[in-house]
């Protein structure tokens, strides 16, 4: 699995965080399935980081780059999202993993050991992008 987060312009301004961005791309999986009755550690480490504050939205919008058909055109559209919202998320994501142990745990149980790393990469390169829009993508 890649993650990719890009940053509107022309061209459009494309980074893969460290490792292929796979923990990230996971996190932001199980983040979207909170509230399903399901239980993993990476569902309770995004209910734990909304708590603490985190906003989980931003990390749930995201697609498979490849699209197939008009509907997946659309929904890959739908992805972007307003740049510096999503680099405050991402940021939010790499300091409450960096203060506390225990959504680190979590996040470790979970499979997810370069979450911090990633987290805070993508935050930094939105950061520094052009644009108003993000939106990450990955491809299996």
């Amino acid at each position: 699995m890649r993650l990719t987060v890009e940053a509107e312009g022309a061209p459009v301004q494309r980074f893969v965080p460290p490792g292929d961005g796979a923990a990230l791309a996971a996190f932001c999986s199980f983040a979207a399935m909170r509230g399903f009755g399901a239980v993993h550690p990476l569902i309770v480490l995004a209910e734990r980081l909304q708590e603490s504050g985190v906003r989980m939205g931003p990390l749930t919008m995201f697609y498979d780059e490849a699209a197939e058909d008009a509907e997946d055109l659309e929904k890959l559209e739908l992805a972007w999202q307003d740049r510096a919202g999503l680099a405050e998320a991402l940021a939010g994501l790499a300091r409450a993993l960096e203060a506390d142990p225990e959504a680190a745990a979590l996040a470790r149980r979970g499979g997810a050991e370069g979450l911090a790393e990633q987290a805070r990469a993508a935050a930094e390169f939105l950061a520094g992008a052009a644009g108003t829009r993000a939106r990450m993508v990955y491809r299996l």
